[in-house]
């Protein structure tokens, strides 16, 4: 498969603060990839810099195999939304594109109305940016990514702020995109439930560090099941799991409940330990963990190994 991104032990640090500690990354071709992390963790400024909007402190960064003053070139292929597209508010989608179409040199002026179509906003000839709704403002910033017909397209944050019909609507067209017109993405966002809809691949960031990298399949298989209890007395509890499985996995959460995410298979047996050493389970139930549960499971730091 070929690489579209390749970072090799790139970092970013501000005065004493290394936001990016040495990262190796690489997105292939075809892949959704969400880069996933708390606020902080390092994905605005991973993103930045494969913009171009930052500078990295080390490290190198190659795109379709390209890198030192060949990277300009490469990065025609690309396309980011890193931050909001400051659009003109008075100015209709059409005219909002054909200023960036003159500005960016692209000739084609047929690939305005390609673009408008292909984020469904064609038939809006006559409202202003404006008046869009933040569904539209979002498509309309897609649109413009779309213009130079890129191969990549690296999105940090495209969901923020909208409503479902809004997110429901970009996930389409996002997929659309990606198994339609072969175009790569790389995105960031808050709302891991749609995430988990929506990518191929994730990637878990934390302190910028890449603490987990998954396919689809490996994070369903990971996060398939879990064994979650309630009992009497979880430090007693915790106690008996340590002596019987050396290498158990789990979280102790609130109010006496405890979660085991390995030794799924020897539930039964894990509950007779339990009752015939005294503590009392009030609940015992087999639960499929969501992505979410998943990344909370690798950022936080109370997890035990």
């Amino acid at each position: 498969m070929d690489a579209i991104i390749q970072t090799f032990q790139l970092t970013k640090k501000y005065k004493d603060e290394t936001i990016i500690k040495p990262l190796d990354f690489s997105l292939k071709k075809g892949e959704i990839c969400a880069l996933i992390g708390k606020n902080g963790a390092g994905k605005s400024t991973f993103f930045k810099i494969l913009a171009g909007q930052q500078m990295p402190s080390s490290g190198e960064i190659q795109l379709f195999g390209k890198s030192g003053k060949e990277i300009e070139t490469a990065k025609r292929r690309m396309a980011f939304m890193v931050e909001t597209p400051a659009f003109f508010p008075d100015f209709t989608a059409v005219q909002n594109l054909e200023y960036f179409r003159i500005q960016r040199g692209i000739v084609d002026k047929k690939r305005m109305y390609e673009v408008l179509e292909i984020v469904g906003l064609a038939h809006e000839k006559k409202k202003r940016f404006n008046d869009y709704s933040m569904g539209m403002k979002q498509r309309l910033g897609i649109a413009l990514c779309l213009l130079s017909s890129p191969d990549c397209l690296v999105l940090d944050e495209p969901i923020n702020g909208l409503d479902v019909e809004g997110i429901m609507e970009i996930r389409k067209l996002l997929r659309k995109l990606n198994q339609e017109n072969q175009i790569t993405i790389l995105i960031s966002s808050h709302i891991l439930t749609e995430l988990d809809l929506l990518a191929t691949r994730f990637v878990f960031i934390k302190n910028g560090v890449i603490v987990d990298d998954l396919s689809r399949e490996l994070l369903e298989e990971k996060s398939r099941k879990q064994i979650l209890l309630t009992v009497d007395d979880s430090a007693k509890t915790v106690q008996l799991l340590e002596r019987a499985y050396a290498d158990i996995q789990f979280k102790v959460l609130p109010n006496q409940e405890i979660t085991i995410q390995n030794y799924v298979e020897r539930s039964g047996e894990i509950n007779r330990l339990l009752v015939e050493n005294g503590v009392m389970v009030k609940e015992f139930s087999i639960k499929v963990m969501n992505l979410e549960e998943y990344f909370l499971g690798l950022v936080e730091e109370d997890t035990h190994d």
